[in-house]
C-alpha cells in the first residue's frame, strides 16, 4: 500500500467472520437462511438511525437490503431522522420507554440518556449471538473502551461504537471548495488568509451573477438545520485551522495543535472570527438571503445547481460535482467544486479511530424479537459484510486481477459515478447510494486493510486512485503540483493532525448540561442575528449581549468543566492511541 501514508494504516488481524466463505458472503445468491430453514418467518425490524441524514422512511430496498434478507429473512423499516428533530423524536421515544429496534446514536449524550433510562440491551448477554463483535481482532479496543468509560455500573457493553480503525490519508470532511470555472475567470488568484475569500468570490459572483438556468448565484448560502448550540455552519470554519468545535463541545474550541481549549465566546474566539467573515459576506451582498432559514435539502439543490460559489464541507457539491451533471468533463471548460485553500490554513485530520467515534449503535431492550436484532447487528458488524457494502457485489462491480489485486470494472464505475441513478447490476437492483447510505456510518473506517492487504473499500484500491481522472481534477492538481489533496497538505505542512481525546470527553451531569442549553440558546439566536446586524457597530453590541448574557447562564463554569476534562482526556487517551 506505497499510495497510503507509511504507519497510516495497519493490517489488522483476522476476524471470526473473515474465516467464514467470501464467495457465498458477497454472491447475493438465493442460497440463504430461508433456505436453511423453512420455517423461518420474514421479520421487520424497525431502526432509528440518527447517523443518517435521510428523511426517507419505510422498508430498506435495493441490493444490500436484498443481501440482509437473503442471509437472515429480515428487513429493515427504517424511521425517519433527517431534519433539526430527530433529538426531540429520540427525547419523546425515551419518555415513552420504548425505543425503535435498532438504534443509532450520533453523540454520547443521546446514548447516554438511554443507558441512563434503562432502555438498551446489554450485548454482552448475547456475546454467542455476536460472534462478528466479541470474536473480531478490529473492534477490541473499541468494546473495552466502550466498557469501561460508555456503560454504566455494570461496565457492560450496550452501544457499539463505528468507524473504527485508520482514517485515509486523502480524506478530509472540512474542506474550502470554490467553483472552478468561476474562479479561473476571477484570475485564479491567491488567497492567504479566509477573509480573503471575501474577494475572491465577490470577482467570481460578477463573473457568474446566474446559473444556466438564469437563477441568481450567491458567494455563500448556509442554512440552520443542524445547529444546536451554536450556529454550527458557522462554526465549522474552524476546522480548516486545527480547531475542534463539534466533538469536545460545542461552546468549547479546542485545538489539536496546541491541545488547549477555551470557550467560543473569548474576545478573541475564531467563532466570532467565523460570525464576522459571514457577517461581512452579508454586507457585501454575497449572502444567500435564505441562509438562516433554508434547510438543507434547500441548500444542496443549490450546489447542485451550481448558484453557490463557495463551500465548507469537502462533500458538499450537491450534485454538482457528478460526472453525470456534464461538468467535471467539460472539454471546454471543466468545472466543479474544488478545493482551494489559503495559505494559512491547517486543515483538521481526524484521529486514527482505534476507539471509534461517538456515533453508536444499540438494540433497544424492548425489542421483541431480540434474536433477530442481534442478527442483524451481528451481520452489519461482519467485516466481509461491509466490503459488500461499500463495494458492491464481486464479478459484477469490481474484480481480483490476475495478481490478486482488487479493481472496479468498467461497468462497476459506471453505477458508482451513477450513484443516483444507475441501477445495480445484481439481486435486489436499487442505485449505489443504497447501500451505505441508510446508515452514513459503519463499524470499519473505507480505509481499514483487510486479509488481502487492501482496503475495505474500493476508494483507496492502487487501481482507483489512478481511476479516470477527470479534466476539473487534471486542472486543480496541475495548478497545486500534486496529485491529491493528501499529498498538498503534507508538503505544505497545512494539517492539524487530531487525537482520540475528542472523542473520550465524559458525559456532563444534567446540571452543566442545563447550562450549556441555556447558553447555547442565546448563542445559536444572537450568532444569526449577528450574521445579518446592520452594521459593525451592531455586530459588536450583539456580540457583548453574547458574552455577557452567556457568562450569567454560566458559561465560565462551563469552560472550567471542560478544560479539566479535556486535560483528562489527553491523559487517558495514551492506552489506546
Amino acid at each position: 500500500m506505497k499510495n497510503i501514508r507509511s504507519g497510516k494504516l495497519v493490517k489488522l488481524k483476522s476476524s471470526f467472520a473473515i474465516l467464514t466463505s467470501f464467495a457465498l458472503l458477497l454472491s447475493g445468491c438465493t442460497s440463504n437462511a430461508k433456505n436453511k430453514d423453512e420455517k423461518d418467518q420474514d421479520v421487520v425490524l424497525s431502526a432509528f438511525v440518527q447517523q443518517s441524514l435521510s428523511t426517507d422512511s419505510g422498508i430498506w430496498k435495493g441490493w444490500a437490503a436484498q443481501k440482509l434478507y437473503n442471509d437472515m429473512n429480515i428487513k429493515i423499516d427504517f424511521y425517519a431522522t433527517g431534519g433539526n428533530q430527530v433529538e426531540q423524536k429520540l427525547k419523546q421515544y425515551i419518555s415513552s420507554g420504548t425505543l425503535p429496534d435498532i438504534v443509532g446514536f450520533k453523540a454520547l449524550d443521546q446514548a447516554q440518556l438511554a443507558m441512563d433510562a434503562g432502555l438498551l440491551l446489554p450485548l454482552d448477554d448475547y456475546r454467542e449471538k455476536l460472534p462478528s463483535i466479541f470474536e473480531s481482532s478490529y473492534y477490541e479496543k473499541a468494546i473495552a473502551y466502550s466498557k469501561e468509560h460508555n456503560s454504566d455500573k455494570s461496565k457492560k457493553l450496550f452501544i457499539m461504537p463505528t468507524s473504527i480503525g485508520p482514517v485515509s490519508d486523502n480524506a478530509y470532511n472540512w474542506m474550502p471548495l470554490l467553483q472552478w470555472d468561476a474562479y479561473k475567470k476571477a484570475g485564479t488568484p491567491d488567497i492567504d488568509t479566509l477573509e480573503d475569500y471575501l474577494s475572491v468570490v465577490e470577482k467570481m459572483v460578477k463573473e457568474k451573477p446566474s446559473n444556466e438556468s438564469g437563477e441568481s448565484t450567491y458567494g455563500f448560502s448556509l442554512f440552520s438545520d443542524w445547529d444546536k448550540y451554536s450556529a454550527l455552519e458557522v462554526a465549522a470554519l474552524s476546522y480548516f485551522y486545527g480547531i475542534d468545535t463539534e466533538y469536545v463541545c460545542p461552546l468549547m474550541e479546542t485545538n489539536v495543535i496546541t491541545r488547549e481549549t477555551h470557550s467560543i465566546l473569548n474576545q478573541d474566539s475564531f467563532y466570532k472570527r467565523a460570525l464576522h467573515f459571514y457577517f461581512s459576506a452579508n454586507q457585501k451582498g454575497l449572502l444567500d438571503p435564505d441562509s438562516r432559514t433554508q434547510s438543507f435539502s434547500n441548500l444542496e439543490k443549490k450546489y447542485s445547481d451550481g448558484r453557490i460559489m463557495f463551500s465548507w464541507f469537502s462533500w458538499l457539491t450537491g450534485n454538482y460535482n457528478d460526472a453525470s451533471s456534464g461538468h467535471v468533463n467539460n472539454k471546454k471548460s471543466p468545472d466543479g467544486y474544488a478545493n482551494i485553500l489559503a495559505n494559512d490554513m491547517k486543515i483538521y485530520e481526524a484521529p486514527d479511530q482505534t476507539i471509534g467515534r461517538n456515533w453508536y449503535f444499540s438494540i433497544s431492550k424492548n425489542c421483541k424479537n431480540i434474536d433477530k436484532a442481534c442478527e442483524f447487528l451481528n451481520w452489519l458488524y461482519d467485516p466481509q459484510v461491509e466490503h459488500f457494502l461499500y463495494n458492491g457485489p464481486k464479478d459484477s462491480i469490481w474484480e481480483y486481477s490476475k495478481d490478486g489485486e482488487p479493481y472496479v470494472t468498467k461497468e462497476g464505475w459506471d453505477v458508482i459515478e451513477h450513484k443516483t441513478e444507475k441501477t445495480m447490476p445484481v439481486e435486489g437492483g436499487g442505485v449505489y447510494q443504497d447501500g451505505i447510505y441508510p446508515f452514513n456510518a459503519i463499524a470499519l473506517q473505507a480505509s481499514t486493510v483487510m486479509e488481502d492487504n487492501y482496503t475495505i473499500s474500493y476508494r483507496y484500491w492502487p487501481s482507483s486512485r489512478k481511476h479516470n481522472m477527470t479534466n476539473l481534477q487534471k486542472e486543480v492538481n496541475e495548478k497545486l503540483n500534486s496529485d491529491t489533496i493528501g499529498e498538498y497538505l503534507y508538503d505544505h505542512d497545512m494539517v492539524a493532525k487530531s487525537t482520540m481525546a475528542v472523542n473520550m470527553i465524559p458525559v456532563a451531569s444534567n446540571e452543566m448540561k442545563l447550562k450549556i442549553e441555556s447558553i447555547g440558546e442565546v448563542v445559536r439566536n444572537l450568532s444569526w442575528e449577528m450574521i445579518y446586524a446592520e452594521n459593525e457597530e451592531t455586530f459588536e453590541q450583539l456580540w457583548e449581549e453574547m458574552v455577557v448574557n452567556g457568562k450569567e447562564l454560566g458559561m465560565d463554569q462551563v469552560e472550567q468543566y471542560y478544560q479539566k476534562e479535556w486535560k483528562d482526556s489527553l491523559n487517558k487517551v495514551e492506552k489506546y492511541e
